[in-house]
């Protein structure tokens, strides 16, 4: 719970940096879905949901606020954008409490959720980074300040989101998916050999 505190502090203190780089802001939604989620969910705090009905809810919420029309509505007041972020958030939440918590048998099932949600989300990483003009700018934008062009600023945001995410995403589904041979394989040890019975699925 302490880290989740920290990463939500740091959400906050980026705030005044998001509005100048748009890479920050993307910051803000990595540590969002990839940090701050998924240790309020292992520390307890959980939103019920059904495992398909919390992913479909954070992609279709992830997609949606990194579409350039809803992202700059969202970025034309305070309001907006805090609600943009705390849906990002409550989405992560459905989607993490459903990945890490009881709903699901299989860890096998566990770890393709998390597999596919990663490969949807990747999607406007990889526009922003190899799109051949600006399509997501903040509206008090000023890349200049850091030495870099809009264009730049936006491609930093793709590369933050489509690679730091990937790593997390895919560490977790490879630990999930590991946990499901590695209790298959004690079931089928159990069983011993010559045993007629299959060993279950965990």
């Amino acid at each position: 719970m302490t880290a989740a505190a920290i990463g939500l502090a740091c959400v906050g203190l980026l705030w005044r940096w998001a509005e100048i780089l748009f890479s920050f802001h993307m910051v803000q939604h990595l540590l969002l879905i990839a940090v701050i989620a998924p240790l309020l969910v292992l520390a307890g705090v959980r939103i019920r949901v059904p495992p398909i009905a919390g992913w479909l809810l954070f992609v279709a919420i992830f997609l949606f606020w990194h579409w350039p029309a809803a992202f700059q509505w969202a970025a034309g007041s305070p309001a907006t954008e805090v609600l943009e972020l705390a849906s990002i958030l409550a989405a992560a939440m459905c989607f993490w409490s459903g990945v890490l918590g009881a709903g699901l048998s299989s860890d096998g099932a566990r770890a393709l959720l998390v597999v596919t949600a990663a490969v949807m989300t990747d999607l406007p990483g990889v526009i922003m980074l190899f799109s051949p003009r600006v399509i997501c700018v903040m509206p008090g934008g000023n890349a200049g300040r850091f030495g870099l062009t809009p264009l730049q600023d936006q491609q930093l945001a793709g590369l933050l989101m489509w690679v730091p995410a990937n790593l997390v995403f895919f560490a977790v589904a490879t630990f999930l998916f590991a946990r499901w041979i590695g209790a298959y394989d004690a079931c089928a040890n159990a069983s011993g050999p010559g045993a007629t019975d299959k060993p279950a699925w965990r």
